[in-house]
């Protein structure tokens, strides 16, 4: 079968290659998929700038049906409409899988990134990560599911973002505009965003499509001082980090209130980022380090989607072929995409 094959550490090294379809084991199923999502980690696992184990077939934000069943499999058959966690290879005996947090495993080992994921014809894996697709649900839009569950796992259930609440999101790629349409969902009453002047096409009418309030150009105006002036001088009540950049990161800690929170989910592709430590110290900040997602999150959101009550079908901006991923690469480097789906 066509896979997208990262093939080697360093920058580039990824080709469409035949590869094997999988063979399942016992306790595993066999997904046709349906639909895979470009997520910004495989634009840093393309630029060698995150953690991965290669060769390795790339994808893990998917969709499909199940095909073939292994043997102990119990409540799972060939015709299955299913979405899958990327929890592969966690332990299930250490502290922190015991804990109920095996999303966090040193050992882990996700589809996409330690073991071959879904930018191919058929992926196999744990029958015990997978969850029900509903009908009423397209494949595409399941293949939003897996970054919206991380959204999901920060805001709601690590940062408890409560409804009410005043936001800012710093950045309008693929997970900040999910995290504005959980924003939304959750009932704030204030919702900020923040971008630069690149972001004013298709990101930001993303976002006034999903109801944001207030949008930042931070290269035409200063967001601190903008946010300072909306609200009297406070700050807002949570700042969602999803950018990765480092003077967003370092601006923070000014626009989030004294006791607020800021809820960390961006990835910064750098060993370090710099941080005005004593000003987190002295507003008495909360900073909520967030990574991947919960079983109960990912239950949340599929609830929810089905519904119509988390409108993510909205950031999907593109689909494409699996043949031509670098296409989809490219737009998103770019700032051209919000969300691009890829069918294999």
């Amino acid at each position: 079968m066509k896979a997208v094959v990262k093939y080697g550490k360093g920058k580039g090294l990824m080709e469409i290659r035949d590869v094997p379809e999988p063979k399942i084991k016992e306790d595993e199923v066999l997904i046709e998929v349906k639909a895979v999502s470009v997520c910004g980690s495989d634009l840093h696992i393309y630029h060698d700038s995150h953690p991965y184990w290669p060769p390795v077939v790339l994808g893990h934000e998917f969709s499909g049906v199940i095909r073939e069943v292994g043997r102990e499999v119990k409540g799972w058959k060939v015709g299955d409409r299913v979405v899958s966690e990327t929890r592969t290879g966690s332990c299930g005996v250490c502290y922190i899988c015991q804990s109920g947090y095996p999303q966090v495993c040193e050992q882990k080992r996700p589809y996409g990134i330690g073991i071959n994921g879904a930018y191919a014809k058929y992926v196999a894996g744990p029958a015990r990560l997978l969850h029900r697709l509903p009908d009423n649900v397209p494949f595409e839009v399941g293949a939003v599911i897996e970054p919206t569950a991380i959204c999901v796992t920060s805001i709601l259930e690590r940062s408890r973002l409560q409804a009410g609440e005043s936001v800012l999101i710093t950045g309008p790629g693929p997970i900040g505009l999910i995290s504005l349409a959980v924003a939304k969902a959750a009932g704030v009453r204030f919702v900020g965003i923040t971008g630069t002047s690149a972001d004013e096409g298709i990101r930001f009418q993303k976002a006034r499509e999903l109801g944001v309030d207030l949008m930042i150009i931070v290269d035409k105006e200063d967001p601190v001082q903008k946010i300072m002036e909306i609200t009297n001088g406070l700050g807002v009540d949570i700042l969602i980090e999803t950018s990765g950049s480092g003077r967003a990161i370092a601006q923070a800690f000014e626009m989030v209130r004294r006791l607020g929170r800021v809820c960390a989910i961006g990835i910064s592709g750098k060993e370090t980022v710099p941080i005005p430590y004593d000003r987190g110290i002295f507003k008495a900040i909360r900073y909520d380090f967030c990574f991947s997602s919960s079983w109960t999150a990912w239950e949340t959101t599929i609830g929810l989607i089905a519904k119509g009550l988390l409108p993510v079908e909205k950031i999907i901006t593109h689909k494409f072929p699996i043949e031509k991923w670098e296409e989809a690469f490219h737009l998103l480097e770019n700032l051209q995409a919000a969300k691009v789906i890829l069918i294999p």
